[in-house]
């Protein structure tokens, strides 16, 4: 990462049945800053850079790091780019594997939790929408297949769900000391695990956007759900986010 992520403002805070509510948003100045760690989220800047010092290494491939693939990234990426730069820099979590080392299509998407990483030493899963929908709540959240309230449900009940998840980041870090810890914490319990649901919106800051999770979400435990939305500049904001990131975009 080459910069740090802003803090923005504080637009609301509640606790509703042991989960932790969250209203950040965020001024067009605040998103040019935020653009740069975004951009090396979506595009996996580091992974892309160590490939080439790779390729670079080898003598007579004919392989001209030109040739590089960096696929167009759709609004929906870039609001779990900014969650996932969010979630990082003020939760201290850390989502050590790309997704896009994972596509084998450029221009495919990955199912299963969109955030799979550590946060006080045990697991943390996490979920994100992005909406510009102006209504509140957006029925991103209630969607009854793959709205944010069935998504974290499942996180929160389902442990061969998350065990999945568990196999996947083994394939990735077993060898990661951070990773033998937060495995031997949810050995211990089921329920040694944080859950984060994200909301990237281009509307007014509003309490009610979480109506329907308020009703519906059922926590694992108390104090280890966490429901963050990250408000842009109303009506655009997240196209111009979107275009700050592409802005940043490096190789093509």
């Amino acid at each position: 990462m080459t910069t740090s992520l802003p803090t923005g403002t504080a637009e609301y805070e509640e606790i509703h049945n042991g989960v932790a509510i969250t209203g950040v948003s965020y001024n067009e100045n605040e998103i040019e800053q935020s653009s740069q760690i975004v951009a090396d989220i979506c595009f996996d800047h580091s992974g892309k850079k160590n490939f080439v010092s790779y390729i670079a290494s080898l003598t007579d491939t004919g392989f001209s790091p030109a040739k590089l693939v960096v696929p167009n990234i759709k609004d929906w990426q870039i609001g779990e780019g900014f969650a996932e730069a969010y979630i990082t820099a003020h939760f201290s979590c850390v989502f050590p594997w790309s997704n896009n080392r994972d596509l084998k299509n450029p221009n495919s998407s990955l199912t299963g939790a969109d955030m799979v990483g550590y946060h006080n030493g045990q697991f943390s899963f996490g979920e994100v929408k992005t909406s510009a929908e102006q209504k509140s709540p957006p029925q991103v959240t209630s969607k009854k297949d793959d709205g944010l309230n069935t998504q974290l449900n499942k996180l929160c009940s389902d442990h061969e769900l998350r065990w999945v998840l568990v196999q996947y980041l083994y394939h990735r870090q077993k060898d990661n000391i951070e990773y033998k810890k937060a495995c031997e914490a949810y050995l211990q319990s089921k329920t040694n695990f944080y859950t984060f649901g994200v909301l990237v919106r281009s509307t007014t800051p509003m309490l009610d956007d979480w109506k329907y999770l308020k009703k519906h979400l059922q926590p694992h435990v108390e104090n280890k759900v966490f429901l963050v939305a990250l408000y842009l500049p109303v009506n655009d904001g997240i196209k111009k986010l979107h275009m700050c990131v592409l802005s940043k975009k490096v190789g093509s």
